[in-house]
């Protein structure tokens, strides 16, 4: 089946969620958006929990680290790229308050859930608590992604530009990841 094998695609957001959630900075986003165009909203949104799932599994792992040595696992983070000790901070504030609220915000403001899930593990958060809430953030946000994706090809399929949808998502993320880039290049 090649590039259209389902199963190829679920391997992938297996993979790309639980690598996103500890060590890759390129979001499973872009996968799960290409998911929408090549097989609709429906199975997009099963590779998107799929990938949710991994992540917390991801998650889990990052807190278990730490929780037995976070500074070795706060050493980790800022060698991933576009990870600073800014977002180390905020982060490890944010898990003083209402961490899971700053949880699902930090997923679309650019803090990455590996950073929470290291500070979850410092801070002593119950795991499973933490891995619930992790997989409603990452689902939260996985779902905003695709329906973003398909609105935006639902709507240029109305207008005739159906052909365009392929580059228009390419563009979008080009967009996103070019402005996401360069603020955490200014921080």
């Amino acid at each position: 089946m090649g590039i259209r094998d389902p199963r190829l695609w679920l391997a992938g957001a297996l993979v790309w969620g639980f690598a996103e959630a500890t060590f890759f900075f390129i979001v499973p986003d872009l996968l799960l958006t290409a998911a929408v165009l090549v097989f609709g909203l429906s199975r997009a949104f099963r590779l998107s929990i799929a990938a949710a799932v991994a992540a917390t599994a991801g998650g889990l792992l990052m807190m278990i680290w730490g929780a037995s040595d976070a500074a070795a696992a706060r050493g980790f983070l800022l060698s991933v790229p576009l990870i600073g000790e800014d977002l180390l901070f905020r982060v490890h504030g944010e898990m003083e308050g209402v961490w899971f609220v700053d949880l699902a915000a930090g997923a679309i403001t650019g803090a990455p859930f590996k950073i929470y899930a290291v500070e979850a593990g410092a801070a002593g958060i119950n795991p499973l608590i933490f891995a619930l809430a992790g997989f409603v953030a990452r689902l939260a946000r996985f779902s905003l992604a695709i329906g973003l994706a398909a609105l935006g090809a639902a709507i240029a399929k109305r207008l005739g530009l159906k052909r365009i949808v392929p580059y228009g998502l390419a563009l979008a993320w080009a967009g996103i990841c070019a402005f996401y880039i360069s603020t955490r290049l200014a921080a």
